[in-house]
């Protein structure tokens, strides 16, 4: 099981890890059911990760706008285990873990007591 925090901010959060050869830092990451994809990194991890370039595609964002993005895949650690994901980045300095990389996993925020919880079901 994955466990996490609430922020003062009421955001949930739990650690990854980034992998780049035998190196692996880990890094907060909101995790944000809204975004349908996988992960969104934060662009200051961009050299932390090896990654190559999968396709393009088009995301719809809170405020209605549409954007095409490159998409790549590399590896993370998630819950113990290395992942591979699609990813893309962003210039916010969040990194924000979607809903499609957490469809197996059953989530648990509970805000009084801020804690996150994410534990695999398969």
């Amino acid at each position: 099981m994955i466990q996490g925090y609430v922020t003062e901010a009421l955001d949930p959060i739990i650690e990854i890890g980034l992998k780049r050869g035998e190196a692996t830092e880990f890094i907060p990451a909101v995790i944000d059911t809204g975004f349908s994809g996988q992960l969104c990194l934060s662009k200051r991890y961009e050299d932390k990760i090896k990654m190559v370039f999968h396709h393009v595609e088009r995301y719809e964002l809170a405020n209605s706008e549409v954007v095409v993005m490159d998409v790549f895949r590399g590896t993370i650690l998630f819950g113990g285990r290395a992942h591979v994901v699609d990813l893309i980045f962003t210039n916010s300095q969040d990194t924000l873990i979607g809903a499609s990389l957490l469809k197996d996993y059953r989530l648990a925020i509970d805000y009084p007591r801020r804690v996150v919880e994410v534990e695999r079901q398969i």
